[in-house]
């Protein structure tokens, strides 16, 4: 086999055999038992979830005693191997891992749990195999001397769904959309960072499958050692404001009510001797609306959410506070559960952005305004693909019902014109189309206020 450092991989070598033999002679034979970690759950079907449980090696007592250790001389053989190397020195019995989470690894868990464990775990025997032992070897000397480790941060996305032709697909700012892994659902469900559906015993839980989406972002950095009195604060991680615009992006262009979990941050478990746990932000979480998912459902769609992304990052845009009080409302109108909460603030979101559309004469009143301001944007547009004079009547009910909303005369209801000219009593399709319209609308804001022509300034 070819080593990185033959001293090392001879002085592992003999340490476990020398740790076998012994072994075998006082115990005889390994123990193994079923273990149950109920902090992690294994998916067993879409939406049901299995506690994790594996059969696993019972270490032996004599495994807690320093003294035990140190009778071995080919343990202190390699210490003295670890100790005249530079890099090795500083990757065993200190502080290893990234600046906000450094974690103490100490030799005698390295040579057992990933040296001596595959071992017997593969032949159930104290007997020494070749085979295992050298993978085992391969996989601990390349994280010795590893010189990154993998920081994977996350955030779940609630009241989501996405079809599998764009999963996974790279976004901007080296985001990525994707379902997530066993170990990330279990990290978030710890921190009770995602809403469980149904716990259906100890051992198993149902998580909707609207709830197994997240925004990824996956960085390399490089790996620290040692005990510093003097630590200094990292660079933040640009993953928090990603996470907002992002929101706001998924609200504009797919419409729905996705909401986020808990954001976490955890090493990845490709990484050797990687963290066990993940760290988390103890935010609010706010559950979507069951029956208003999100939904991702091809590359145009995705192309379009990559659009907005950056448009929302740029200075023009954020220096607009009327446009940017537009999207607060709609983004905060696509999380409402009831529809007349949804057109109060979709109402805002229209007069924020139409009322005083450039070149409308200020001697109209409200609802000509936003009608005047919503056909200069729209008319013609094949993406909503409306009529003015739908757009017009669809305005004009809209405001009706509002009104009666602000003065408290709730037994008002229809009929209604929507975007198409089909009319309707139901006060949701009503609410679905303008949400559709102001959705289309503050898209094109955003193309127009980076381009120049974004309507009144701030």
């Amino acid at each position: 086999m070819l080593t990185a450092h033959e001293p090392l991989h001879r002085a592992a070598e003999d340490l476990v055999m020398a740790v076998l033999s012994e072994l075998a002679e006082t115990v005889s034979v390994p123990q193994f038992g079923l273990q149950r970690d109920y902090h992690s759950w294994r998916r067993c079907q879409q939406e049901t979830f299995l506690v994790e449980e594996h059969e696993q090696w019972q270490w032996p007592i004599e495994f807690s005693s320093r003294e035990w250790w140190y009778s071995f001389p080919a343990y202190k053989a390699l210490r003295d191997v670890i100790r005249d190397h530079e890099v090795l020195r500083s990757r065993v019995d200190t502080l290893v891992g990234y600046p906000s989470s450094l974690l103490l690894r100490r030799l005698q868990d390295v040579v057992v749990r990933y040296l001596l464990t595959p071992v017997v775990e593969k032949v159930r025997t104290y007997r020494f195999d070749g085979a295992a032992f050298e993978a085992a070897y391969a996989t601990v000397e390349a994280g010795l001397f590893a010189k990154t480790v993998r920081l994977v941060e996350y955030v779940p996305l609630l009241g989501f769904d996405m079809s599998q032709d764009v999963s996974g697909a790279p976004l901007r700012d080296a985001l990525t959309i994707r379902p997530m892994t066993d170990v990330e659902v279990s990290e978030a469900l710890r921190v009770m960072g995602l809403p469980i559906a149904q716990l259906s015993s100890t051992n198993s839980l149902s998580l909707s499958r609207l709830h197994q989406n997240a925004l990824v972002l996956e960085r390399d950095l490089p790996v620290h050692s040692g005990y510093n009195q003097h630590p200094e604060a990292g660079d933040p991680s640009p993953f928090h404001a990603a996470v907002d615009r992002m929101l706001i992006a998924l609200r504009i262009v797919c419409g729905g009510s996705v909401t986020y979990g808990r954001p976490m941050c955890m090493q990845s478990r490709e990484d050797f001797d990687a963290q066990p746990h993940a760290s988390s932000r103890l935010t609010e979480v706010h559950h979507p609306v069951e029956d208003r998912p999100t939904l991702l459902v091809d590359a145009v769609t995705l192309g379009s959410l990559c659009e907005v992304y950056d448009l929302l990052g740029k200075p023009s845009v954020q220096s607009k506070k009327f446009l940017l009080n537009a999207l607060r409302r709609l983004t905060m109108a696509g999380g409402r559960a009831l529809p007349e909460d949804r057109l109060i603030d979709l109402c805002i979101t229209a007069e924020s952005l139409f009322i005083q559309h450039p070149g409308l004469p200020r001697r109209r009143d409200k609802r000509e305004h936003l009608v005047a301001g919503a056909k200069a944007l729209l008319s013609g547009d094949s993406y909503l693909g409306a009529q003015d004079q739908h757009v017009e009547q669809l305005i004009k009910d809209v405001y009706r019902r509002r009104n009666a909303e602000m003065h408290g005369d709730v037994g008002q209801a229809g009929p209604f014109r929507l975007l198409d000219g089909a009319a309707t009593t139901d006060l949701h399709a009503l609410v679905d189309d303008f949400e559709r319209l102001l959705r289309r609308a503050a898209h094109l804001f955003l193309i127009q206020t980076v381009g120049g022509d974004g309507g009144r300034p701030a």
